[in-house]
């Protein structure tokens, strides 16, 4: 039962982005995230490794199968998908084949944990592939973390020059950030 309401869930959370209301991509990674239980810049990370974000993206397998949309959905999916009325069409609207994904990547962490083998099994059961990819992703991940983090140091530092705060603090948060960025570089 939580499964078909996290479905149907999630068919009304693509369906109202197919009904033209502007959201960014960024919107359907926070969405799908908490829909799925799964962190939003994890699925950014495999959104990069990807497609880099393409929406459109089509890839063609040696075994016959199409990777579709910003997520690279696999079309073997499309079976277990047809039993909740989803079809091919729908996997090139991005918040929907990002609620795919998560959905996905969900079923894999149910399975294995809430661990980087959920990652790998995204791709590959096949562990020669799916580590490999599963470190990609990590790579990805780590990187945009570690952005994210700057970039609310930065905020920090500006809310604090608008209040007027000396400078001496301003410099003592840069320095944190050199330090910060050297410790994680060893």
């Amino acid at each position: 039962m939580v499964r078909a309401f996290a479905l149907l869930l999630f068919v009304t959370l693509a369906s109202a982005a197919q009904a033209g209301q502007p959201r960014t991509m960024m919107d359907c990674f926070n969405e799908a995230g908490r829909t799925y239980k799964v962190p939003p810049m994890v699925l950014q990370a495999i959104a990069w490794v990807e497609s880099r974000y393409d929406k459109n993206a089509q890839n063609y397998n040696t075994n016959g199968s199409i990777d579709m949309g910003v997520m690279q959905i696999n079309s073997l999916w499309l079976e277990p998908l047809a039993r909740y009325g989803i079809k091919q069409p729908h996997l090139y609207n991005a918040c929907f084949n990002i609620n795919v994904a998560a959905w996905i990547l969900r079923k894999q962490i149910n399975e294995v944990g809430y661990n980087w083998q959920a990652v790998a099994h995204y791709h590959s059961r096949t562990p020669k592939f799916g580590e490999k990819y599963a470190h990609k992703v990590a790579r990805v991940y780590f990187a945009l973390k570690r952005q994210r983090e700057e970039q609310l140091q930065v905020q920090q530092a500006q809310v604090q020059q608008a209040q007027g705060q000396p400078l001496q603090a301003q410099r003592q948060v840069g320095q944190q950030q050199t330090l910060g960025r050297q410790v994680a570089e060893r």
